[in-house]
């Protein structure tokens, strides 16, 4: 997201202003260097939250940015989103100084990007900041008895955070020449039954968007059909 001034930041605040959440930061986790897991509270009741949707903080006063929910829960006033800090703007610093008692108002909007409770298997490709997706997403797959699989690219210190979470997917190395090179030759490894039955899954494809475009072309070839994908781009570099 572009920066813009001041006076515009503060009259966007000021329209949305009715619209706003307020939240609490509860606690703070680090589950690897660069991934943070944040828990927010406050009042909650009947917003219709749920993993995938999109909130938006102003982390200064010339930029806001985008997070996904991780997990929510209604009853508790409570959510978590799990942040990937790659230490190189205004999003990762504003992130890097938050304190438990931190007092923070959000706009909260829906995502395309929702889990299909219609089909048992759900396979998810992403990188570091498609993890709090994921964890949403295993959670609700244990409630319903369904199945997930995928692969990550992911640097080796951050494989951890997935151990944290009990994400069991893959991970691979990045490859910023590359994008999606890794994951799909892991793709090319896969037995050839398990297939069979992960062909008809729906696809979840998070983070960056050359990464996205290629894994989403190498499954259509494999004739996985546009319906049975889902994105959500979230950088694009």
């Amino acid at each position: 997201m572009s920066t813009i001034p001041k006076w515009l930041a503060d009259t966007v605040v000021n329209v949305f202003d009715p619209w706003l959440y307020t939240a609490e930061v509860e606690d703070m986790t680090y589950l690897s260097q660069d991934i943070l897991s944040v828990t927010f509270t406050g009042e909650y009741y009947r917003t219709g939250f749920l993993p995938g949707h999109e909130i938006q903080f102003r982390v200064d006063d010339n930029n806001f940015r985008h997070y996904t929910i991780s997990t929510f829960d209604e009853l508790f006033g409570r959510f978590t989103v799990i942040f990937y800090l790659n230490r190189k703007g205004p999003g990762s610093d504003w992130v890097t100084h938050l304190e438990k008692g931190d007092i923070l108002r959000f706009h909260a909007e829906r995502s395309d990007m929702q889990y299909n409770k219609n089909t048992k298997h759900h396979f998810f490709f992403g990188d570091e900041t498609s993890i709090g997706l994921f964890h949403g997403f295993k959670e609700i797959a244990h409630e319903l008895d369904h199945e997930y699989l995928g692969v990550l690219e992911l640097r080796e210190e951050n494989e951890c955070a997935l151990k944290e979470l009990s994400l069991l997917l893959e991970r691979v190395e990045e490859s910023a020449d590359a994008p999606a090179v890794n994951s799909i030759q892991w793709m090319e490894d896969m037995h050839e039954n398990c297939w069979e039955v992960w062909k008809n899954a729906t696809y979840y494809l998070a983070g960056r968007i050359y990464s996205i475009q290629r894994f989403r072309k190498y499954l259509m070839q494999r004739g996985v059909s546009k319906g049975q994908i889902r994105v959500a781009p979230f950088w694009g570099k």
